[in-house]
């Protein structure tokens, strides 16, 4: 509907992930909180550290130990590895901080009520059902494991991060990632990931078949 508003204006609008080289990417960030069975916040406990109870570290372990076959499903594009770049305020490193724009897992500096985790690799190319239930399933795994998070990140995250582990090279790499991550495919559904693989391996064989205009650009001048 928003693509149509915007050609009946004359405009064209694109939830690609990073369609301008020199600008910023556009993300889809999924902002996550929890209820328990009194109907109060899950993820607060005033006496844990930072203020989050054990529900909250669990989630964020769940979301950071999935976090490779994760972006397969969240970064769904070939477009979308160039937004996920170290330096970027996107979901880059796997890591986790308080108010932390440069991390993947950013906790936000709300209490009580409004306490809640900001999940921010996914990008506006991501199926908003697909990346909703991926981060619910990776956070109920980290829950239901007891998944303790990595250290919280204390550098700038631009050239350092607490952790050498990041979003995958490129959207390949990101779908080996995701078949190799059972536990994440059997609990999101085996099919479901099966179909996915299939299509996306599929849209990268045309991909990396296709001569682009960067290599046009690059390699004509000189050979």
């Amino acid at each position: 509907m928003a693509q149509e508003i915007a050609r009946q204006k004359g405009l064209h609008l694109t939830f690609m992930g990073k369609p301008f080289t020199a600008a910023g990417g556009s993300g889809l960030h999924v902002n996550l909180s929890l209820r328990n069975a009194e109907g109060t916040n899950a993820l607060v406990d005033t006496s844990g550290d930072y203020g989050l109870s054990d529900t909250a570290r669990w989630a964020i372990g769940g979301l950071l130990a999935h976090h490779e076959a994760l972006s397969a499903i969240v970064a769904p594009t070939v477009n979308s590895y160039k937004r996920l770049r170290a330096g970027q305020m996107a979901g880059f490193w796997a890591n986790w901080g308080l108010d932390h724009r440069f991390t993947t897992v950013r906790v936000s500096p709300e209490r009580g009520a409004s306490t809640r985790l900001e999940y921010r690799q996914p990008d506006g190319a991501a199926n908003p059902y697909l990346a909703t239930a991926a981060v619910l399933v990776a956070g109920y795994l980290g829950v239901m494991n007891r998944i303790e998070p990595p250290v919280i990140e204390t550098n700038d995250a631009i050239e350092t991060a607490s952790t050498s582990r990041s979003t995958p090279e490129n959207l390949s790499i990101a779908l080996d990632a995701l078949e190799a991550d059972t536990e994440f495919a059997s609990a999101f559904g085996q099919m479901c990931v099966d179909n996915l693989l299939a299509i996306k391996r599929e849209e990268w064989a045309k991909y990396a078949a296709h001569t682009t205009d960067w290599e046009h650009t690059y390699y004509l001048p000189f050979l």
